[in-house]
């Protein structure tokens, strides 16, 4: 497969999707939440401080195909052991509002699922930075209840934090524990020209552990919990400081294949054929078809 073929070019172009695989790979909250989310398999929701210690078993999609037009997303959505589903979103600043965007979210997977034929019970977690003190957990009306489940990060002891994670990189004693509080610390500190210098710390701190796995899990977490509070510097910053990495890589991957994917679904509501698309594309058919069946379960 050439992800540069001139025919790939030529009707992408023609579909009005021109590949922009960079802004794609480093904006897109779809892509960095799914990297993040398929490393978060195993490991323990204790870990963002939910007092929930459920492990994650699965990840699903975060967007809102019902709002796609508002561009509404959750952070991510979390299968857990026993069953449940977590929907995980972070705030940097607390609105009433916010439980409108909530109610959407649980809506929407309440939705997914049955159409599965599936009826899980659902948790929406949010996580707040050090700007919040305290919010409200619970919006009520007759016709319904809306209930969060929060953890704040203000009091965290982010100096003894960042201590703690250099000495177990320099040691080579990274845990679980260890990796999400590098995730998390550019959150910890208040104000927005502080969280920029900690979220570059963290992603160099990051660059500097051996285990490539353990650095992606870091870096896709960094790019994904910031994206409401990073700056378009930063953003660079980080786009050119991780482009030649693993996580790089994977991300300009994945948003070629987002790409191509967009291109397919154009190109059947067209009218093309599956034959057709395979062969401009480059792709099987059986992985076409399977994009417009998921195409069609969205709808």
């Amino acid at each position: 497969m050439n992800p540069g073929s001139p025919r790939i070019k030529t009707e992408e172009k023609r579909m009005g999707l021109e590949d922009k695989n960079s802004d794609i790979a480093y904006q897109n909250k779809d892509i960095v939440s799914k990297l993040f989310g398929e490393r978060m398999k195993g490991k323990s929701l204790s870990l963002f401080g939910l007092g929930m210690d459920l492990k994650v078993v699965d990840v699903r999609p975060t967007n809102i195909p019902i709002v796609q037009a508002r561009e509404l997303r959750m952070d991510n959505v979390f299968e857990l052991e026993d069953g449940s589903v977590a929907i995980l979103d972070y705030e940097s600043e607390y609105r009433k509002e916010n439980f409108t965007k909530y109610g959407r979210y649980v809506i929407d997977v309440i939705d997914r699922y049955q159409r599965e034929g599936k009826e899980p019970d659902i948790h929406m977690l949010v996580l707040y930075t050090a700007d919040i003190e305290r919010a409200k957990t619970v919006m009520s009306r007759t016709a319904l209840t809306i209930k969060t489940e929060t953890a704040y990060l203000v009091g965290v002891p982010s100096e003894e934090w960042m201590d703690e994670v250099k000495n177990c990189i320099a040691t080579g004693k990274v845990t679980d524990e260890v990796l999400m509080r590098l995730v998390l610390l550019p959150l910890t500190y208040k104000g927005a020209e502080k969280k920029q210098t900690v979220i570059k710390e963290c992603v160099h701190l990051a660059r500097q552990i051996p285990d490539k796995g353990q650095e992606t899990f870091v870096l896709a977490g960094i790019l994904s919990f910031t994206d409401k509070v990073i700056n378009e510097e930063t953003r660079q910053y980080i786009k050119e400081v991780i482009g030649m990495t693993q996580v790089g890589k994977m991300l300009m991957d994945e948003a070629r294949q987002e790409t191509k994917k967009r291109t397919a679904r154009n190109m059947l509501k067209r009218g093309d054929s599956l034959e057709e698309i395979a062969e401009v594309l480059e792709l099987s058919i059986d992985t076409i078809k399977a994009w417009e069946e998921e195409a069609c379960a969205l709808v």
